[in-house]
């Protein structure tokens, strides 16, 4: 049995929204068509993708998660490879000033602009890392051509302009023999007095705190970082556990201790990852990158205000 691109658009949807039923939607198909398409897939592969946890859905597995990445480039290939030559002129030269915020160019930007580079040689891309309101204020004085941040922190979408380049889910990071992946479920309650390791970067705490407060509650903090080597290590050694987007999810510590993930009981919002410009203001190469980001991630064109 060989691997299909029906098989990686399907587990891209499930992986994305952390249920069958919300794949389906989706992609237009029944739950019957992922279902089956993610069991020939890990057949294919031999390999267990997803966890499945009933009432609250699946999360990727530690071979799901790398083979996510994988899946993300052959999907971006593909949609490369049937754009048209208008789209991907790769005689288009120019310059671009390209902004992006720490946990964007830690996680994401380089390797989605080594793509945009590879697709477009003669065009020089720059990049600069800043925060979140240095990085509005440098596109609104033409400081910078685009950023690429967390949507959901943009404050300027009147003279601002965005596209969703991925969605990242958020879920419960724990060590691997944590107690709590006993349970069959788990809810934001249950983690009110476990220790929390609070990652402080690219507003993340504030987002964080925001959702815990939402529910009446407060993380028993005992790690404030802005690392997230020192996160990935307290949570594999069991000492902490904490909330973060799958972008920034890998299944092992650098010294190698297990991260396992799982969904709330409650569901948490996703974080949608997006690219910024000044409406009004789009060079060429500046519309090449931001077409070649739509073909990748099959977008079908801009939203003025955040996801």
């Amino acid at each position: 049995m060989q691997l299909t691109i029906k098989q990686v658009r399907y587990f891209l949807a499930a992986a994305e929204t952390g249920q069958f039923s919300a794949a389906a939607d989706l992609v237009h198909v029944t739950q019957t068509a992922i279902t089956s398409a993610i069991r020939e897939l890990e057949e294919t592969l031999d390999v267990k993708l997803f966890y499945r946890h009933h009432a609250t859905g699946v999360s990727l597995s530690a071979e799901g998660q790398r083979f996510h990445s994988h899946a993300q480039n052959i999907m971006a290939a593909v949609s490369a490879a049937m754009a048209t030559p208008s789209l991907l002129d790769k005689r288009m030269r120019g310059r671009l000033r390209l902004a992006a915020t720490h946990a964007m160019l830690g996680y994401y930007i380089i390797p989605a602009i080594h793509r945009f580079s590879t697709a477009y040689d003669k065009i020089d891309v720059e990049i600069v890392e800043m925060t979140r309101p240095r990085l509005e204020q440098a596109l609104l004085l033409g400081e910078a051509d685009a950023g690429v941040l967390w949507l959901n922190n943009l404050e300027n979408t009147t003279e601002l302009e965005s596209v969703t380049i991925a969605h990242s889910r958020r879920q419960l990071w724990t060590g691997a023999d944590h107690p709590l992946l006993q349970r069959k479920t788990v809810s934001i309650g249950d983690l009110r007095d476990v220790p929390y390791a609070l990652l402080d970067v690219d507003e993340v705490e504030r987002t964080t705190l925001g959702f815990w407060a939402l529910h009446g509650l407060s993380p028993n903090v005992t790690l404030r970082t802005s690392s997230i080597e020192a996160v990935r290590t307290t949570v594999g050694l069991n000492r902490a556990v904490t909330i973060l987007s799958d972008v920034a999810y890998r299944p092992w510590s650098r010294e190698g201790f297990k991260i396992e993930t799982r969904p709330l009981l409650e569901g948490l919002p996703s974080i949608d990852i997006g690219l910024v410009h000044q409406r009004g203001n789009e060079s060429a190469p500046l519309r090449a990158l931001v077409n070649f980001l739509r073909l990748a991630v099959n977008l079908q064109g801009f939203n003025g205000a955040p996801g």
